[in-house]
């Protein structure tokens, strides 16, 4: 074989390896890559017992990975997958710390997603509701409907998705299970039935 060909094959499958699960599973992308980080930079909050406080990403440590969470206090699939998410969020927390969760709400107003996160003790943080309509990348990486998960690297390339086409929900857990596998955290939940997705 000629060096030529050797480095054609290389190429070949370096660049297979780069494509993407949106390129193979359908789900939505970004135009152009983001850097995730700096995007949500002043543009985070936290619960905090019964009040809401300004939330800043550690400048110090990079996160590889984002699971992007859009949910709302009406929807009960919402309210009965944060519990889940919860369990899932303390107990990989314990084993890495190179992950954020960040809640994308769908709420009305921002009084009821401050009472949402509070009452279900959010332990991640959230985009300021003031914030939600000026992120694009955030809007293009949502679906239609809640709740839905948007797995994304550091740079914006989404890695898995309760969508496919944007019209086919397949739910949270392959999207968890995925998230999971990349952040080598070993997950197991079967309570996710993955129910219908309620339309925003």
């Amino acid at each position: 074989m000629s060096i030529s060909l050797k480095l054609f094959f290389i190429l070949s499958l370096v660049l297979s390896f780069s494509l993407s699960a949106q390129e193979t599973k359908d789900i939505p992308k970004l135009s152009r890559a983001v850097i995730i980080a700096e995007q949500l930079a002043g543009k985070l909050v936290i619960q905090n017992e019964s009040s809401i406080s300004p939330f800043k990403l550690d400048p110090e440590k990079a996160i590889d990975h984002f699971l992007f969470y859009y949910s709302a206090k009406w929807s009960p699939s919402c309210r009965k997958f944060t519990s889940q998410l919860k369990k899932f969020y303390e107990n990989a927390k314990t084993e890495s710390t190179n992950f954020e969760i960040i809640f994308v709400s769908r709420d009305d107003s921002e009084k009821e997603m401050s009472d949402y996160m509070i009452k279900e003790k959010m332990p991640w943080p959230a985009i300021r509701f003031d914030q939600l309509d000026k992120l694009g990348f955030v809007k293009v990486a949502g679906g239609r409907g809640v709740p839905c998960i948007s797995v994304l690297n550091s740079r914006g390339l989404i890695l898995a998705h309760s969508y496919h086409n944007n019209e086919n929900y397949i739910g949270t857990k392959e999207p968890l299970e995925e998230f999971a596998k990349l952040i080598n955290f070993k997950w197991s939940n079967t309570d996710d039935k993955s129910e219908e997705a309620i339309k925003e």
